[in-house]
């Protein structure tokens, strides 16, 4: 009931700022046109050489457009290092909840209101220009629905080590782009990751960060295999071990810079 609250209380919060995140929408879903204008201009007169057709991309960057709001577009840290900067920190490890559950349940409440009010009307914005696009097999919504908590999982675990980290640096801004940098170029932000040229395209999509952006939406498309599942769960898997270590390791290493 704790974590609940918490939350609750996040997502309330979030709701305070609707106008200004409305303005945030707009520029996403002009983003998104031009991303799709861009493989249109790809695509053309090659539509028969390539292994995805211009519909497919269309609804790619759709869909990658809204799971960006729910597993990318993360508080930077999860918000970690303020709390290390300011002492309140110290606070939050005395309270008599696991920290690591703390700061996720703070930030779930966040992909929740991102999820109705940014992912929502950006794929209903963009959906009008390249349709929409739905399963042929009824199952794939729920292999597409657990990859996308796997995902959202994911992408809250990249954003935990990185904040943390903060715990030994107090400024974890250079962790948070190239984690954020790794994700956009790496997790398949605008090109799949099979379509990587060289090496790249064959370990991206056994890296973690495809599984914060790739599988999601390639699972929903019917492009890959529901194996994807595997590499997801195994990446969240290892990296909750770490974070829950590190988090250990943090505790003893605490230092307060201020407050």
């Amino acid at each position: 009931m704790v974590y609940w609250r918490i939350i609750q209380k996040s997502y309330r919060r979030n709701l305070q700022y609707r106008l200004s995140h409305f303005i945030n929408n707009i520029a996403s879903s002009i983003f998104g046109l031009v991303f799709i204008a861009i493989w249109a201009g790809v695509l053309e007169g090659r539509e028969a050489d390539s292994p995805y057709s211009m519909e497919t991309m269309g609804h790619y960057i759709t869909l990658s457009q809204c799971v960006l709001w729910v597993s990318t577009f993360l508080t930077p840290g999860l918000g970690i290092q303020t709390g290390v900067r300011s002492g309140a920190v110290s606070l939050d490890l005395m309270r008599p909840v696991h920290y690591f559950l703390y700061v996720i349940s703070h930030e779930l409440g966040k992909v929740g209101y991102n999820a109705l009010y940014r992912s929502i009307p950006i794929g209903g914005v963009l959906g009008l220009f390249v349709g929409f696009s739905f399963p042929d097999q009824p199952v794939t919504y729920l292999l597409a629905s657990l990859s996308l908590l796997l995902a959202v999982y994911l992408g809250l675990l990249l954003f935990f080590l990185t904040g943390i980290t903060s715990f030994w640096t107090t400024e974890i801004r250079w962790a948070h782009y190239i984690v954020i940098t790794l994700i956009f170029g790496l997790g398949g932000q605008m090109i799949p990751v099979n379509l990587l040229p060289g090496w790249l395209g064959e370990i991206a999509p056994y890296l973690p960060f495809a599984g914060v952006l790739y599988y999601p939406v390639m699972i929903y498309l019917e492009q890959v295999s529901p194996s994807g599942l595997l590499i997801q769960l195994g990446w969240g898997l290892a990296l909750t071990i770490a974070a829950l270590a590190v988090t250990q390791k943090a505790r003893r290493k605490i230092e307060i810079q201020g407050g």
